[in-house]
């Protein structure tokens, strides 16, 4: 086992894992010893258990999958412009370093509300313009390279 606790003498704090705290939970273990060594040395330690790192960003584009992109686009009366723009867009892609990045973005400029139910008013579904669309990705990275840069 790792060492599983790390103390603090500035706050006063003694932190454990929880894979430490558990096997402490056990008399006789190693890790008992220690934690009553440590408790007794230090009689005036808190002890706080390690918070778990959670991931605060939602996963938006958690199983987006090329067959799942057609069947959200198959539901609009331009259907067909759209998954023909959509395979335009998926050869274009083989030329790009992340294929499949490039084919999400442009899906995510296309449909930027997907998540929700689809809106069938007169302006959704508009195909973008994939050379314009082209465009914003080459400024972007244009930027990102000159960011990078200073």
């Amino acid at each position: 086992m790792t060492k599983g606790y790390k103390i603090d003498f500035v706050n006063n704090t003694l932190t454990i894992s929880k894979a430490f705290e558990d096997a402490a939970a056990v008399p006789y273990s190693e890790e008992y010893k220690l934690l009553q060594q440590i408790r007794a040395d230090f009689p005036n330690l808190t002890i706080v258990r390690k918070a778990r790192r959670t991931s605060s960003a939602k996963k938006r584009n958690k199983n987006m999958t090329y067959a799942n992109m057609e069947k959200y686009m198959s539901v609009f009366q331009n259907a067909d412009k759209l998954l023909a723009q959509f395979e335009v867009v998926k050869r274009q892609s083989r030329l790009e370093k992340s294929p499949y990045q490039f084919v999400l973005s442009w899906f995510v400029e296309q449909f930027p509300d997907y998540q929700e139910l689809p809106d069938f008013n007169a302006t959704t579904g508009n195909v973008i313009d994939l050379g314009a669309f082209m465009k914003e990705k080459e400024k972007v990275q244009v930027q990102r390279q000159e960011k990078a840069g200073a």
